[in-house]
C-alpha cells in the first residue's frame, strides 16, 4: 500500500494498459497513404519517370525495381508491432514534405536528375511520416530507409572502382610471371589487350552486395555489431572479389588465346564468381546467426507496446491539410518557372571570337575530335591557324526554352570509347594576359592510329566561367531564376601533338592568351536555325 492507501501498479499492466491518442483507425489511414502516394507520382511525375527509366535503361541501378517489394516485405515482418499502433498525423512529415519540396524546385531548376529521384523516393518516408505519424515511423525506421538503395546514386565511385580493378589485376598478373604493360584503365599483355571499362568497375556487385546484405544482417542478427561487422564485409568482399574476376578474366583469355573469358564470357564468368562469392559470404555469416531472437521495437517506454484506442480526431485536420499544401506548392512554383521560361524565349546564338595573331575564324571541316556530348540547340566550330600550331575551336550551345539542359549529363564523355580513349584527365590553371587565371578541365586522347590529342574544355554559364559541373547546375538554376537568355555553353579547344603534351600545351595556352577570357553570346528574337 502506498500513502493514498492504493496498491502499486504492476509494470506490466501499465505496459498493456490501452493508449489513447488523436489518429485514425488503419483501414482510414492506410486508405489516405495510398490516396496521398499516388497524387504524389502525378504531381512529381518527371522525376517518378526518370528514376523508372534509369531502372529499366541501367544494368547498375536494375535492382531498383525490386527494392520496393523488398521494403514491404520487411514492413510485412513487423505487421504484429503496428497493430499495437494508431496511426497519428504528424506535422513534422508535413514539413519534411514542404522541404523536400524545396529541394525538388531547385532541382528542377537545375536540371539535376539525381536530385529530383531522390526526392521521388524521400517523399514516400515523409508521407509515412505525416500521414501515419512518429511511432509508426520508427517501427519502420529500416524498411523506410531501404527504399534508399532504389534511388540511382553512385556513379561517383566507378573511377576509384576502375582504378583499383585495374591496379590489383596488374599486380596479381605480373605476380604470375605474365608480361604486362598498364597504361591508365588499359592493361595490355602478350595475348592481347584489355581495358577495365566503367562497365566492370564492380559498382553493380557492390551495390547489390550491400542491398543483400543489408537485410540479411537485418533479418538474421540482433546485436549491432554483428549487423555492421556483416555490412562491412559486403562491402570489402566484392570489391576485392572484382580486382578476382578481373585477374581471372585476363588469366583466361592468356591460357586459351584469347578464345574464352572475352565478350559475353566475361560477362557470364563475372556473375557467376559474384554469385559464388555472396554465396560463401551469407553461409559465413549464417553460424553466427540470431534470428532466434525477437526483433527489438524501437519506441519510447513500455507505452510505445500498448494497444492503441482512437480517440477525437478533429485535431489531425490541420495537420493534414498542411500536408496536403506542401505537396502541391513545389509542382505549383516548377509550373510557373516553365511558364517563364516560355514567355522570355528569345534567340541567342555564340559567336565564334577573332583572336590576335591568329588566322580565323575559319570553317572547320570533318573535325578529327568532337565532344561525345548530348545533341547541342546550336553548335560553332571554327580553325585558328598560327605560329604555334593549330587550335579547333568548338561551342555547343544549350538554350533554356524548355526545363532543364544537356549540358552536363551522365553519359556526356569528352572521349567516344571508340575512336579516342582517355589516358589522363585533369584541371589545369592557364595564365592569361593581364595575370588572370583561367580554370580548363585537361584531357589527354590517343586515337586508334597512335594519334594523340590534348583537349581543353570549360563550361560558360550566365556570363561565368567553370570546370566543375555541380557549380554549372547551381548557375543555371539561378539563370532560369532570373530569367537569363544566354543559355549554357561547352566550350573545347584542342590541337594535336607528337612530341609531346607540353608542346600542345603551349599552343593552346598561347590561343587563350590572346582570345577572349568568355564567349560573346548575342541575344534577340527569333527562333534559332
Amino acid at each position: 500500500m502506498d500513502a493514498g492507501g492504493e496498491p502499486p501498479m504492476n509494470p506490466d499492466t501499465v505496459a498493456s494498459a490501452p493508449r489513447r491518442g488523436t489518429g485514425l483507425p488503419w483501414p482510414w489511414a492506410l486508405a489516405g497513404f495510398a490516396t496521398a502516394l499516388l497524387v504524389a507520382v502525378g504531381l512529381y511525375w518527371p522525376g517518378v519517370e526518370r528514376l523508372v527509366h534509369i531502372w529499366t535503361h541501367s544494368q547498375t541501378y536494375a535492382h531498383g525495381m525490386v527494392i520496393f517489394p523488398i521494403s514491404l516485405f520487411l514492413v510485412w515482418t513487423r505487421r504484429q508491432d503496428l497493430a499495437r499502433l494508431l496511426p497519428e498525423p504528424s506535422l513534422l512529415g508535413a514539413l519534411g514534405i514542404l522541404l523536400l519540396g524545396g529541394v525538388w524546385f531547385l532541382g528542377r531548376a537545375a536540371d539535376i536528375t539525381t536530385v529530383q529521384t531522390f526526392v521521388v523516393v524521400a517523399l514516400v518516408p515523409a508521407l509515412v511520416l505525416a500521414l501515419l505519424g512518429r511511432r509508426v515511423t520508427r517501427v519502420l525506421l529500416f524498411p523506410l530507409a531501404y527504399l534508399f538503395f532504389a534511388w540511382p546514386v553512385g556513379n561517383f565511385l566507378v573511377p576509384v572502382l576502375q582504378d583499383f580493378t585495374a591496379w590489383i589485376s596488374v599486380a596479381l598478373l605480373r605476380l604470375s610471371g605474365i608480361p604486362t604493360f598498364s597504361e591508365g584503365h588499359y592493361i595490355s599483355i602478350p595475348a592481347g589487350d584489355f581495358v577495365v571499362a566503367e562497365v566492370c568497375s564492380g559498382i553493380r556487385y557492390l551495390i547489390a552486395s550491400v542491398a543483400l546484405g543489408l537485410v540479411y544482417a537485418y533479418l538474421v542478427y540482433r546485436s549491432l555489431w554483428r549487423r555492421l561487422a556483416f555490412v562491412g564485409l559486403s562491402i570489402v568482399v566484392p570489391i576485392l572479389a572484382n580486382g578476382l574476376r578481373a585477374y581471372g578474366i585476363i588469366l583466361i583469355a592468356h591460357w586459351t588465346g584469347m578464345e574464352h573469358a572475352v565478350g559475353v564470357d566475361h560477362l557470364i564468368y563475372g556473375w557467376l564468381f559474384f554469385g559464388f562469392v555472396m554465396f560463401l559470404l551469407f553461409w559465413i555469416g549464417a553460424f553466427f546467426r540470431e534470428d532466434h531472437l525477437p526483433l527489438a521495437t524501437p519506441g519510447r517506454g513500455s507505452s510505445a507496446g500498448a494497444p492503441a484506442v482512437r480517440g477525437p480526431a478533429l485535431g489531425i485536420l490541420p495537420v493534414l491539410a498542411a500536408a496536403a499544401v506542401a505537396l502541391v506548392l513545389a509542382p505549383a512554383g516548377e509550373a510557373w518557372m516553365d511558364w517563364r521560361m516560355i514567355a522570355s524565349d528569345g534567340d541567342a546564338r555564340p559567336v565564334a571570337p577573332q583572336v590576335a595573331g591568329w588566322q580565323g575564324p575559319l570553317p572547320l571541316q570533318d573535325p578529327a575530335w568532337t565532344p561525345a556530348w548530348a545533341e547541342p540547340d546550336g553548335r560553332i566550330q571554327a580553325a585558328y591557324a598560327g605560329d604555334g600550331g593549330e587550335v579547333a575551336w568548338q561551342v555547343y550551345h544549350y538554350r533554356y526554352d524548355r526545363s532543364g539542359t544537356d549540358l552536363i549529363r551522365y553519359d556526356n564523355r569528352i572521349q567516344d570509347g571508340r575512336q579516342w580513349r582517355r589516358i589522363q584527365q585533369d584541371i589545369r590553371s592557364v595564365s592569361l594576359t593581364g595575370g588572370a587565371r583561367h580554370q580548363v578541365r585537361e584531357t589527354f586522347l590517343r586515337g586508334r592510329e597512335g594519334e594523340d590529342r590534348l583537349v581543353w574544355h570549360w563550361y560558360q554559364v550566365a556570363g561565368r566561367t567553370t570546370v566543375r559541373p555541380v557549380e554549372v547546375k547551381l548557375l543555371e538554376a539561378w539563370a532560369r531564376l532570373t530569367g537569363h537568355e544566354e543559355g549554357s555553353l561547352l566550350v573545347t579547344v584542342s590541337t594535336g601533338f607528337r612530341a609531346g603534351p607540353e608542346e600542345a600545351r603551349k599552343t593552346l595556352a598561347g590561343f587563350l592568351r590572346q582570345a577572349p577570357r568568355r564567349v560573346a553570346v548575342e541575344t534577340g528574337n527569333g527562333a534559332d536555325d
